[in-house]
């Protein structure tokens, strides 16, 4: 294969699990720490989410490994069980003894319950990770939250990771299961990979199988992160078929076009675009069917004696089709298939650092040092990469750098300064620029940077039960009112004011303080500091005038 002709020990973008090729970026510590804390507290459950393909399984087996040696962990592959077989697997993980098939609930459930008062007794604690948990049955979960009634006086004697895909998250914000939601003592939802940390993944692949050089151009990885959308295991796949690609025409590089083919060939997997010669064969046919359509018409209506009519498309002439095609189509290139977005204006998309300088400056920073979050200059600015949609960004209600998704090889940005009915404005070096919404919306990749103002050094979510200095300004922001006793104290009337906060964003109604719902707070609370896309007076009716 094209291992020799690279150079390379082995397929670098195998879709088999190897323990040599994890990768934990910046977000899967984030999230192994959660899930860590989780374990540290003791008890109720742990909830990790993420797409297909997010490495949720890599990011279990991490978290395997970094257990402390004092715990016992059962193993559950296969959530397509009843209540009694989930029991039964529990025991078999666990070597519990029981009486074979015919074991009733009751015996499966004592026998655990012996086990893990024994297992205590000797200073270990046991934990039950359920992968695919969003397969679970009602029933079978609300049994799954029973076992964690068994308990000491001061002690829950099992912990339960559920790892799933989104719904998992829906699943459990019912009504219905909101015993088992005040039970997650910590959750974390994997995002896909932003740009930076798709190129290192790609590179960590390609170093292990012992690359000698760049085998990807700049571009190339660009492009793997866009038909991938930063899911590693998309990555592998369009990484792989464009390396088999790049050998078969005999080039030593992965370039841009070489991966955008690749992931047209993958379409079958559900991998990049449509290929261009079935959207082709589809608007000629479309184009034809009128085209006789018509023809019949006059035939009709005039009679076929009065018309001169060719006995054969080929006549009519195949090339005259094709061209009038794309005016059925006219964001399709036809020389490449690639969809052709609005054009920019020259003066308006920036590079990366130019937008977010823009950004920094309405933050305050008059002479930002570096374009860096954290580093620019006053006030310890942070910055969350964001990735949805256009109304669950201005929802949000904060000045942005979005990335624009333009046919060129350089990325391209700009900074969002305002939102005002069917209009926007951009930041840019020659001021501020209007724009109508329908254009920048069109120009948008769907991701962006987004600044904020931490509350405090710690970077784990605020949770119900903590008490924390900040939670006092917090109340402020949401004018919730403080308890007298402790107005610190993250308490429940507050964390009923977060959820119904959290569901007016669109965010998930987890009622944990974590980023995007700070940045929200800050969006639309008391402080008058914050570089709004819609002031606070403006979004409560006041006409909006721009300056």
């Amino acid at each position: 294969m094209y291992t020799q002709h690279f150079q390379l020990s082995e397929l670098p973008f195998s879709i088999a699990p190897n323990p040599r090729y994890l990768f934990l970026s910046p977000q899967h510590r984030e999230a192994l720490a959660h899930l860590l804390y989780g374990i540290g507290v003791g008890g109720g459950f742990v909830v990790l989410t993420g797409e297909v393909g997010m490495g949720k399984t890599t990011l279990c087996r991490a978290l395997i490994d970094q257990l402390p040696d004092d715990v016992d962990i059962a193993l559950v592959f296969n959530p397509r069980l009843n209540s009694r077989e989930l029991l039964a697997s529990i025991c078999d993980e666990l070597s519990i003894p029981y009486s074979g098939p015919k074991a009733s609930l009751k015996s499966l459930i004592d026998g655990l319950n012996r086990h893990l008062l024994e297992t205590h007794a000797k200073g270990r604690r046991v934990l039950v990770l359920i992968d695919e948990a969003q397969n679970l049955r009602f029933d079978v979960l609300e049994q799954v939250r029973l076992l964690t009634n068994l308990e000491t006086n001061q002690h829950k004697l099992l912990q339960i990771i559920l790892v799933g895909q989104p719904e998992l998250n829906e699943i459990l914000d019912r009504p219905n299961l909101r015993q088992l939601a005040q039970r997650i003592t910590a959750r974390y939802h994997l995002e896909p990979l932003n740009l930076g940390a798709t190129r290192e993944y790609i590179r960590h692949r390609l170093k292990v199988a012992d690359a000698r050089n760049e085998i990807f151009t700049p571009a190339g990885m660009r492009e793997i992160y866009r038909r991938s959308g930063g899911i590693p295991r998309l990555v592998n796949l369009i990484g792989d078929r464009a390396l088999l690609g790049s050998y078969t025409l005999g080039k030593k590089e992965v370039d841009r076009g070489i991966v955008r083919r690749a992931a047209i060939e993958l379409h079958g997997s559900g991998v990049g675009a449509k290929p261009f010669i079935s959207q082709r064969i589809q608007r000629i046919g479309l184009v034809a069917l009128l085209f006789l359509g018509g023809l019949g018409w006059l035939v009709f209506k005039q009679g076929i004696r009065g018309l001169d009519i060719p006995l054969s498309l080929s006549e009519v002439g195949l090339t005259q089709l094709v061209d009038s095609s794309a005016a059925l189509n006219p964001t399709t290139n036809g020389s490449s298939g690639a969809i052709v977005r609005p054009p920019l204006p020259p003066d308006l998309a920036e590079s990366k650092d130019e937008a977010l300088k823009h950004l920094f400056e309405l933050w305050g920073v008059a002479h930002p040092e570096t374009t860096q979050c954290g580093k620019a200059g006053r006030g310890d600015l942070r910055c969350q990469n964001f990735r949805g949609s256009w109304d669950s960004l201005v929802r949000l209600n904060v000045i942005a750098v979005l990335e624009l998704e333009a046919d060129e090889v350089a990325e391209r940005f700009v900074c969002l300064e305002r939102v005002a009915g069917e209009q926007v404005w951009i930041r840019t070096s020659r001021g501020s620029r209007p724009m109508s919404m329908d254009q920048i919306k069109g120009l948008w990749s769907g991701r962006a940077i987004l600044a904020y103002r931490p509350l405090s050094t710690d970077k784990r979510a605020l949770r119900p039960g903590v008490s924390d200095p900040v939670i006092r300004e917090i109340r402020q922001q949401l004018g919730v009112s403080a308890p007298v006793s402790d107005p610190t104290r993250f308490d429940d009337n507050l964390r009923s004011r977060v959820q119904d906060f959290q569901r007016q964003l669109g965010l998930r109604p987890d009622g944990l303080i974590g980023t995007l719902t700070l940045i929200g707070i800050e969006g639309h609370g008391q402080r008058s500091d914050i570089p709004r896309l819609v002031p606070l007076s403006d979004s409560e009716g006041h006409d909006v005038h721009h300056p």
